[in-house]
């Protein structure tokens, strides 16, 4: 119910959705105009038989990345119509193909790629949009245009690569790479300097903050790989903790190296399960001899690393010295 100012007082209303009037019930005085349904335009476009009556959504949401905001009519030129001629519908799709902005066209193309792409990794909502936040940026000048093929899905996959540094999310540029068909580890990373030196012109320092040279911390990792080797509970604990030990010391190997030699320690530790050295460096992404040369480096400091309720120097000794101790 309203307040009508000629009842003075409230009253039953209704709407007129003709002309966006809302009406007094009572004297008929228009209390309000150019009422807004934000309701869902469904709609029935049925044949003419009537055979069909499934509703459908009238036109789809609106891109903010885009200067026209995504709205817009395609004509097609094999469309059907009774009321225009074949040479008018011809007509009107070559105006229409003319008059298209390409560059909004290849930039649909991209966020389509992107949205497969983090749907592949399983990743949030968070990144898509930033990473479409970050392709929309080439439209600056001629030397920052979007390229198609082999250019445009690398592009697609370094701007993946990015958001994830910024929301801080453990995603390596091999992983990104096995959702990115037909593009190589060297495309993406040409890309990502591309996106690198883009958001530096911008002069963005926050992006530039976020985005730091180290892709993740260690830690992040060990959840994933843990689950991909199907470890107990108990070793994942333990590879946890060896891993915030780790960082105390200096072991001058990349994050993804001190964890799969951590994961093979802790394994030939174990007393339920050892797993070997290859099923290792497929989870972790790590060759196999990176790994025992990891592990022949962080030796020295294993009694440390490793948490002394998993296993006691005696057994650190006994079960890693005659394999990685020399």
């Amino acid at each position: 119910m309203e307040t009508c100012l000629d009842c003075k007082k409230a009253t039953e209303t209704v709407i007129d959705l003709r002309t966006g009037d809302t009406i007094c019930t009572e004297c008929s005085l228009v209390i309000s105009d150019h009422y807004i349904d934000d309701c869902q335009e469904w709609r029935t476009f049925a044949n003419d038989d009537n055979s069909d009556q499934d509703p459908n959504r009238v036109g789809a949401p609106t891109n903010p990345l885009l200067k026209s905001g995504g709205i817009g009519t395609i004509i097609k030129e094999n469309a059907f119509s009774s009321s225009v001629s074949k040479n008018d519908l011809l007509g009107l799709s070559r105006a229409q193909s003319l008059a298209r902005n390409k560059e909004e066209d290849l930039f649909k193309k991209a966020c389509n790629e992107i949205k497969r792409m983090t749907e592949d990794l399983d990743l949030i909502s968070g990144v898509e949009f930033r990473a479409c936040e970050i392709v929309s940026k080439f439209d600056v000048d001629s030397s920052k245009k979007l390229r198609r093929g082999k250019q445009l899905t690398a592009l697609c996959a370094a701007s993946v690569s990015t958001a994830c540094r910024e929301l801080k999310l453990s995603r390596t540029l091999k992983e990104i790479s096995t959702v990115a068909s037909g593009v190589s580890l060297k495309d993406i990373n040409k890309a990502s300097m591309a996106i690198k030196r883009l958001l530096r012109s911008d002069q963005d320092e926050a992006v530039s903050d976020a985005a730091p040279q180290v892709i993740m911390k260690t830690g992040e990792l060990v959840r994933r790989f843990c689950s991909k080797l199907d470890m107990s509970e108990r070793e994942r604990k333990a590879i946890r903790e060896a891993v915030e030990m780790a960082e105390n010391f200096d072991i001058r190997r990349n994050p993804k190296s001190v964890l799969a030699a951590i994961i093979f320690m802790i394994c030939q530790l174990s007393q339920t399960k050892q797993r070997p050295i290859a099923e290792i460096a497929l989870a972790s992404e790590v060759v196999e001899n990176t790994i025992k040369k990891s592990a022949n480096d962080m030796y020295p400091y294993a009694s440390k690393i490793i948490p002394k309720w998993y296993a006691s120097e005696e057994d650190i000794i006994k079960s890693l010295g005659g394999l990685i101790g020399t």
